[in-house]
């Protein structure tokens, strides 16, 4: 008797790969972290969003698909938003409108600026909650529980600047990503050298 294949692990290991030499993470999170750190000025990091995806293949075809080889799977049709991300937007939401009415604040507009991490925080949550269930990747779950947890608390600090409170919890967030990234990807290199021959640039 032959063996069912199951297709649906083939697809959650290969989506688990495509995480594990940590070049998602730093690049990520080093945007994450240059927004945050440049708030009032971050026009120019929000545009180099668009060459993020390029870029990253690009760097994965110079360091990571020489060593592991590519795959990728046949696009089918398009997938409705998943569940974790459309009910951490709704959670979030509804948390920060709670917030911004049991401190006041609904009637004033310049304050839900500051509270605004509340959302995201939530939001990042349910994301990397869901990347977790679906990649198996573990550090993920440790940056959803960061995110859940940085954001109500980047509103503590009174901070100068009307996104203050939200470029600290980008900083933060980026900059464990950042980490988790670096150490990642140099465990990833280390464990997978490039082979003697055939070490050339593969193409997608």
């Amino acid at each position: 008797m032959t063996e069912k294949i199951d297709l649906k692990q083939i697809e959650r290991n290969v989506f688990r790969d495509y995480f594990r030499d940590g070049i998602v993470d730093i690049m990520s999170g080093a945007w994450f972290l240059l927004v945050g750190l440049f708030i009032d000025s971050m026009a120019p990091f929000i545009g180099f969003i668009v060459f993020l995806a390029p870029l990253l293949e690009g760097v994965k075809k110079r360091f990571t698909y020489p060593r592991t080889g590519y795959v990728e799977l046949r696009e089918g049709d398009p997938q409705p938003l998943p569940w974790f991300i459309l009910g951490s937007l709704v959670l979030g939401l509804v948390a920060l409108l709670a917030t911004l009415i049991a401190t006041g604040d609904i009637a004033d507009t310049a304050r839900w600026y500051r509270r605004m991490p509340i959302f995201l925080g939530i939001l990042m949550a349910g994301i990397f909650l869901g990347l977790t269930l679906r990649a198996g990747v573990v550090r993920y779950g440790i940056v959803a529980g960061v995110a859940l947890v940085g954001g109500p608390a980047s509103t503590l600090p009174s901070l100068d600047g009307k996104l203050a409170n939200i470029g600290l919890f980008l900083a933060t967030l980026g900059g464990l990503l950042l980490v988790c990234g670096v150490v990642t990807c140099i465990r990833f290199l280390r464990r997978y050298p490039l082979p003697e021959e055939g070490a050339g640039d593969v193409t997608g």
